[in-house]
């Protein structure tokens, strides 16, 4: 009985100190889970502030596994940044997904590269003609990808034929008009209000794109637009 009890003992005490080990390194994981998530949540905090116009629903993607030892350096070597509620321009709830390298924040906040992929649906161009033209209405927008081109139905009734064609020159893209017609009769675009520019930027929009965006190609697709845009080296505004 003697010989039992400190054998007893012995057990008792390493049981202890593997219960207290157990629960020190589960506190650790707690710990640094929660420290993991704050570091991304401030991270996305940051590319939102920078781009407000990527609206509410934003996910930010850290590569690699550790956003905080990325975000205590200041360095991230790449962001997935994505929306499906973004405002670009005129067109409103575009989705985005964007690619941006070399991300640094702090002072001097910058990024190395960006590639960004812009897809504008067909009732997102139809909110634009109607912001551009308010006094005219817009029944619906299709796209016609064999001829490159947007169709808008307009007027009362939709009785008129806005065909529209995507431009893309120094960089940016604008949607030229490409004819109008009235029960199937060519009529003069002043009949709209508008000229024959067609739809560029919005009145007082800055001149260039964010991060030294470009676009690089524009295509028309059944559902909408769809924009390529590279960039960087460039300073990160707001970060």
């Amino acid at each position: 009985m003697k010989q039992r009890l400190p054998k007893t003992r012995a057990v008792l005490r390493r049981h202890l100190v593997l219960t207290v080990t157990t629960a020190v390194v589960l506190l650790a994981v707690v710990a640094t889970g929660a420290a993991e998530f704050a570091a991304r949540s401030v991270i996305r905090n940051h590319v939102t502030k920078a781009a407000p116009g990527l609206g509410e629903d934003v996910t930010v993607g850290v590569s690699g596994d550790w956003a905080l030892w990325d975000l205590a350096h200041g360095s991230i070597p790449r962001l997935d940044v994505s929306s499906d509620d973004a405002r670009v321009g005129r067109l409103p709830q575009v989705r985005v997904r964007a690619r941006l390298d070399d991300v640094r924040l702090g002072d001097g906040a910058a990024v190395g590269a960006a590639h960004v992929q812009v897809t504008a649906s067909t009732q997102s161009l139809a909110t634009a003609i109607r912001t551009a033209v308010p006094a005219v209405p817009v029944s619906a927008v299709t796209t016609d990808p064999a001829r490159g081109t947007v169709l808008a139905a307009v007027g009362p009734g939709g009785a008129g034929q806005l065909t529209l064609r995507p431009v893309l020159a120094d960089g940016k893209v604008t949607l030229a008009v490409d004819g109008l017609t009235v029960f199937g009769r060519s009529v003069p675009t002043s009949r709209l209000g508008m000229g024959e520019g067609g739809f560029g930027a919005e009145p007082g929009a800055p001149k260039e794109y964010p991060l030294g965006l470009k676009a690089t190609s524009v295509r028309v697709r059944p559902d909408g637009l769809d924009v390529v845009l590279k960039g960087g080296p460039a300073p990160l505004a707001g970060a």
